[in-house]
Order: structure tokens, then sequence, then C-alpha cells
């Protein structure tokens, strides 16, 4: 049985289950580490939303640090 892969919405490269986050702007998947000891770049950022108490996940795409086209790779 083969496993798939899902893409990162602002890189283009396969997401290891470790390393997933959905945008809750766009709804797609990103890097995101969820540990301060892991390697690796995040394509997005997460922060406590004061009024809701709750966490906020955002690619980098929907906050504007990404270029306008997407990486070329899987996603394309």
């Amino acid at each position: 049985m083969t496993e798939t892969t899902t893409p990162c919405r602002v890189c283009g490269e396969a997401i290891t289950p470790d390393r997933a986050a959905t945008c809750d702007n766009c709804q797609e998947p990103f890097h995101l580490r969820t540990r301060q000891d892991q390697d690796g770049d995040d394509c997005g950022n997460v922060w406590i939303n004061d009024q809701y108490l709750s966490l906020e996940f955002v690619c980098n795409v929907c906050l504007g640090k990404a270029g306008e086209e997407p990486a070329i790779g899987e996603a394309h």
C-alpha cells in the first residue's frame, strides 16, 4: 500500500504528519514545526487569538510573505 503525500501550499514540497498544519484562512496544508527541537523551515505561523482564546494557523501566502506564484512542484 502506498502512502499519499500532501504538498505544502507555500513551498510545494511533501508534508510529513508531524510537520503539518492547516491554514485557517484558505484551508490548505502547510509546513509548521510543532516542537522547537524539530528541524526545517516553517511555511506559516501560529499564534493565540486573545479574543477567542484559540490557536490561529495561517500560511505565508495568506500572510502575504510568499511570492505571488506558487513554487513549482507536485502542487503545480
